[in-house]
Formats: structure tokens, sequence, C-alpha cells
């Protein structure tokens, strides 16, 4: 039987990589950034760091640096079209404002929203449980504490602080799916709303102005992307998780101000490396991979004649390994309009 706790949305798991990035100019911007990321790079990589203090670094280095107030935009055009890419962050307090008089034109103007995937439609929702138990399910009697063994005390503990009473009430799901709940009700907890997310805003618009909506993945991507790694990596990652819950909002402040403030350089010191996200293999699959799947979809936006906005996650349009840097090597000419 699937309990409550079992019947999460795909905008809490879409929320779960409420990564973020700002903008400079261009060349400036990303030249500190990287500089920036390196550093903390470094920091993480001693082995004397543990990844609380390599994360503490990049938010001291974050905090040192100043952007200019508004998040990115970046245009990439051909004859007759104009592709507009804008960072979001998927989940926000609701006082934060982030629109800017150049996004509110763009918005006027386009004739397409493109965002990650269809998280919003009755369809989506409706193609959910599915996937859950599909992707986020234990099979063949396997469960939780079975898979926690002496550190289930440790995730109970953490599950309590926000309202599950015991493992037995999320025993059959596997590790990154409890780690993405306890997360999200921590972060609602402290004044987070996945409704004040940009995405959520930005869908109710085009829908409101009738504007077609477009998509450069499923969310079956989604979900196989952010469910993947390991038993034990996900063990260690759920673990983590539950130990440093605290630190939780502290990081996702520090990310949504330097969001605001267009701190490209301090935020990219905080996701544009590896350790910033579980190490070398989850940055792979839930930022590189995903970009580089990204490429063809956007180059075929091209296609068709108007205005166009890609609002994505802002992680995957800074850093080296960014969309828009992939598409400049294929030749594509990105440049910065705020």
């Amino acid at each position: 039987m699937i309990g409550k706790y079992t019947k999460i949305s795909v905008v809490a798991i879409t929320a779960a990589l409420a990564l973020s990035a700002c903008k400079g100019t261009k060349d400036k911007a990303e030249t500190a950034a990287d500089k920036a990321a390196a550093k903390v790079e470094q920091v993480a990589s001693k082995a004397e760091v543990d990844p609380v203090e390599a994360m503490k670094s990049a938010m001291a280095t974050a905090k040192a640096s100043k952007g200019d107030g508004d998040p990115a935009i970046w245009k990439m055009s051909d004859a007759d079209t104009d592709v507009y890419f804008f960072g979001t962050v998927h989940i926000l307090p609701k006082d934060v404002k982030w629109s800017s008089p150049k996004l509110d034109s763009i918005m006027a103007d386009m004739d397409t929203l493109y965002l990650e995937a269809d998280v919003l439609s009755a369809e989506a929702q409706q193609s959910m449980m599915p996937l859950v138990m599909k992707y986020g399910m234990y099979e063949d009697g396997m469960t939780l504490t079975k898979a926690l063994g002496d550190d289930a005390s440790v995730v109970e503990a953490a599950m309590k602080t926000v309202g599950v009473p015991s493992l037995q009430a999320v025993d059959q799901l596997k590790p990154w799916m409890v780690g993405v709940q306890m997360q999200m009700a921590q972060i609602m907890k402290d004044g987070y709303d996945p409704m004040s997310g940009v995405e959520m805003i930005m869908n109710a618009e085009a829908q409101k102005r009738g504007v077609p909506l477009g998509y450069l993945e499923t969310v079956e991507d989604q979900l196989r992307m952010i469910s993947g790694g390991t038993d034990e990596e996900q063990i260690e990652g759920l673990v983590f998780a539950a130990e440093t819950m605290d630190l939780g909002k502290e990081v996702l402040d520090v990310l949504v101000a330097e969001w605001e403030d267009g701190d490209v350089a301090g935020l990219s010191a905080m996701i544009s490396n590896p350790e910033s996200i579980g190490g070398e293999d989850a940055y792979d699959r839930l930022l590189t991979q995903r970009n580089s799947n990204w490429v063809p979809e956007i180059e075929a936006i091209l296609d068709e004649p108007g205005t166009k906005l890609v609002a994505v996650g802002a992680a995957h349009l800074v850093g080296p390994d960014s969309v828009l840097k992939m598409l400049e090597k294929k030749g594509h000419k990105i440049e910065v309009v705020q």
C-alpha cells in the first residue's frame, strides 16, 4: 500500500534542483566566476576538509563578491529568431522580487516559452505516481530501514523534525526520494514556497496570454537523472542531508541573495564545481549530461521565426559546462542583454 508520504509532486522534485546563477559583464564576470569556483574546488578537494566546511567556504566567497542587481538574461539569434535565456530559481520565498523592465519586455514579446519539463499539466501530475513507483520505490522486499542499517536512527530523527513520525512511514521509498521529501519539508517550513518559483509564475503568465509552451526534456528524464547514483551514494547523501538539515536554509538564502544581486562570480563559486552537488558523477548527471542533451533541442528553436524565451535552472547557464558554453562551441554567438 502506498502511504501519504510517497505522494510527492514533480514540482517538489524539480525544486530539489534549486540551483541558481546570475550575470554581470560577460567576459569579466565569467573569468571571475571560474576563478572563484576553482578556489572553492581546491578547498573542497582536500581530504581534511569536510563537505560542510567546503560549502561554508563557498558561501563566504559568494558573500564577499558583489553583482549589479539583476538576474541574468542572454540572447542567441539568427536572421529571423531571437532566443532569450533566463536563469531561474525553482523555489523562492514569497517576497522575492526578481522581474525587471527588460524581462517584462521579453515576456510581452515572446511567442513561445520553453521550460525544462512539463511539471504542471494534468497529464504530468497523472503520470507522476507510476514514475515514483518506477524510480523511487524499493522492490523485492528491500526497505529503507534495511538499507540504512546503523544510520537509520540519524535519518529518523531528522524526519521527525519535519513531521514524519517514523521511518516506517517512508520505508518503501529509496534514499534519494526520502532526501527530497525531507529537504523540501524543511525548506517550506523555513518559508520557501514551490508555488513562488520562477517557472510557476512564468507558466501562469504564458497560459494567461495563450503563449505556447515548449520543453527541453520529459518528467521521466528528470526523475531518471535525480534518482541516479548507486545505493551506497544515495544512502550517503541521505545521511549527510539528515546531519546538515540546519545548513540547508542558510545555503539557499545565500544562493537566492546572490541570484537577486546578479553576482555571477559569487554564485558560481557555490554551484559551478562538482563538490557543490555531490561529486563528479552527480555533477555530470544533473548538469553536464542534461546541458549536452539540451543543445540540439535549443538549436531546433532557431528553425521557427519569432521571439522565444528559454527559462531553466540558472545553474545550467553558467560555468564551464553550461549549455551556453556548449552552444558557443557549436558556433553560436551568445550575447548578454541584462
